[in-house]
Order: C-alpha cells, then structure tokens, then sequence
C-alpha cells in the first residue's frame, strides 16, 4: 500500500516535467515522426544542456552556502551525478545479454561530453563570441582525471 502511494506522489511530481518533455520532444518511434530523428536528437541536447545548467547552478549555490569549494563540488556531486545513470544503464544492457552495446554506452558518453560538452561552448566563445580567442584550460589535476577516465574505460 505504502509503496503505490509512493508511486502516485512521484508520478504527481515528474507529470509537469514529462508533459512539456512530451510536448516539446517528437516521438520518433512512431511512424508518424520517423523522419524528425534529427529533431529528437537536438532538442533532447538542448533540453539536457537546460537541465545541465540548472543542476550546475544549484551545486554552486549550495557549495557557496555551505562553504564547499566549487572544485570539490564539481568532482563529488556533478561527476557522480553524470556518471551513475550510464553506468546504471549499462548494468541494464549488460544484463540483457548486450554487452557491445554496454561498452559503447560506457565509451560514447564520455566521448560525447568532450566533443560536444566542452567542443561547442569553446567553439562558440573563439568563433562568434571573441572570434581567434583562446580558451585557457585549469591543467591542475587534469592527468589524474585522464587516468581515472582511461582507467574507468
């Protein structure tokens, strides 16, 4: 009984977020959107990169009021927070007898967020933003995250 009450209060809580995902987002499973795949692909990014921002936001607002280091915060919550879901949802096809499909998952998302998480901000800041500017990178600790990604791999 307590967990279909349970069930209801999250159904009540995510039904706006799924309506406007719903609304806004083509279901290109279906026949009818077929040939919007494109479309799905972008506006599920940019509704991800929406997300993105806010979850980045509220990590520094509460880091700042807790007097947490961006850093620390960055490292813990938002890495944590990115990288748990894949995993998870290579853990679901590993198990389904998918494990190429695992390995692609574990491999393309961090691919991903490279080229098009960091390539399009700094594409956008030296090409139309402060056109033949450079984008000056923090190296601290950037061969152990390398070595933890390739590790991880």
């Amino acid at each position: 009984p307590a967990d279909g009450k349970m069930n209801k209060i999250k159904w009540l809580l995510t039904w706006p977020l799924i309506f406007v995902l719903f609304a806004t987002i083509p279901n290109c499973s279906k026949p009818r959107w077929e040939r919007w795949f494109m479309l799905t692909f972008i506006l599920s990014t940019l509704w991800i990169a929406l997300f993105s921002y806010f979850m980045v936001w509220m990590v520094t607002v509460i880091g700042y009021t807790l007097g947490i280091p961006d850093v620390i915060m960055g490292i813990t919550f938002l890495a944590a927070g990115t990288s748990v879901p894949d995993c998870m949802a290579s853990l679901i096809v590993a198990r389904q007898g998918l494990g190429d499909m695992a390995v692609s998952n574990t491999v393309g998302s961090n691919v991903f967020d490279i080229l098009v998480g960091l390539g399009v901000p700094w594409g956008l800041q030296t090409m139309a933003i402060d056109y033949g500017s450079t984008v000056k990178i923090n190296s601290k600790g950037l061969v152990y995250s390398v070595a933890l990604l390739l590790g991880s791999v």
